[in-house]
């Protein structure tokens, strides 16, 4: 798992020493596309997070992608960042995570020996992706005190925290989410998810997020937007997820590919059924009209 352009030729003469055979995600299946690839014939995946990442926003989301489906899967994970990264979600369930310059041979050497004499030591139990622990919702009910909490931010942080309240949400629903890194700079996607155990049914998801309220026509223009980001990106499903709406907006046509939830709606569905069913069923009223 690297971005592109990446030079990683001595990390991958270092791998040669140790007999590991290497395939690159962008064979197997890059970003989004990997939730819907096996990895049982895997033994491990490495992460790279080059040093000059700020430069490399849109191939960073990608493999932040990666990183959650390889913990979801339950694949050992080492990443190898050239300098501090911020925390994130799916960091924080790699097994290691050294800190190197990709050119330092002697140090790659020693992290990926000691890497795989624990990988040897801790023979990897075969597992499918982790499907939740029940059907039943499990959502708390302080979301909706915390959701409120939101509201009544200071203007400038607002945004921010309403986007750490849907990644959080969708987390505690059961889906594997990735929010935008800091760094990035924000095009159209802030989130993206997907449900372990529904890769084949819905697929990836990519979410943006909308914070205050929105007018129909700044609610039409956004599920354009997203629409044509998620057949870029080549997910599976859009997602919008707004605040609220102004009271005399009007009712907006679905835009292809894209499902909008009003986040009071979200929570109230995810009181009573898992979010798979809420996403299915919302998208089958997109489609339908229903």
């Amino acid at each position: 798992m690297s971005p592109s352009g990446v030079d990683l030729s001595v990390l991958r003469a270092v791998l040669t020493e140790h007999a590991v055979g290497i395939d690159s995600t962008s064979d197997v299946g890059a970003g989004v596309e990997l939730a819907r690839t096996s990895l049982a014939q895997y033994d491990f995946a490495i992460a790279v997070i080059p040093s000059d990442h700020e430069q490399r926003d849109a191939s960073l989301s990608a493999i932040y992608i990666e990183i959650g489906v390889a913990v979801a899967r339950g694949l050992p994970l080492l990443v190898i960042a050239g300098t501090s990264i911020p925390p994130s979600p799916a960091l924080a369930g790699a097994t290691t995570i050294v800190m190197t310059q990709l050119g330092n041979e002697e140090a790659l050497r020693l992290h990926i020996g000691v890497f795989l004499r624990q990988m040897q030591s801790s023979p990897r139990v075969e597992q499918a992706a982790r499907l939740p622990a029940s059907s039943a919702p499990s959502v708390p009910a302080d979301y909706v005190m915390r959701l409120q909490a939101v509201r009544e931010s200071p203007g400038g942080l607002r945004g921010a925290e309403f986007e750490r309240f849907v990644g959080d949400l969708l987390r505690e629903a059961g889906a594997q989410a990735e929010e935008r890194s800091p760094w990035e700079p924000d095009e159209g996607i802030d989130i993206a998810a997907f449900i372990p155990g529904e890769e084949q049914r819905l697929g990836a998801v990519v979410i943006q997020v909308k914070s205050g309220t929105l007018t129909s026509r700044a609610l039409q223009a956004t599920q354009h937007e997203l629409s044509a980001h998620v057949l870029q990106a080549g997910a599976g499903l859009g997602m919008l997820v707004y605040d609220q709406v102004a009271p005399d907006a009007r009712e907006v046509p679905p835009a292809p590919l894209v499902l909008s939830l009003g986040i009071d709606q979200l929570l109230t569905e995810l009181e009573t059924k898992p979010l798979s069913t809420v996403l299915a069923q919302a998208r089958n009223r997109a489609v339908h009209g229903a």
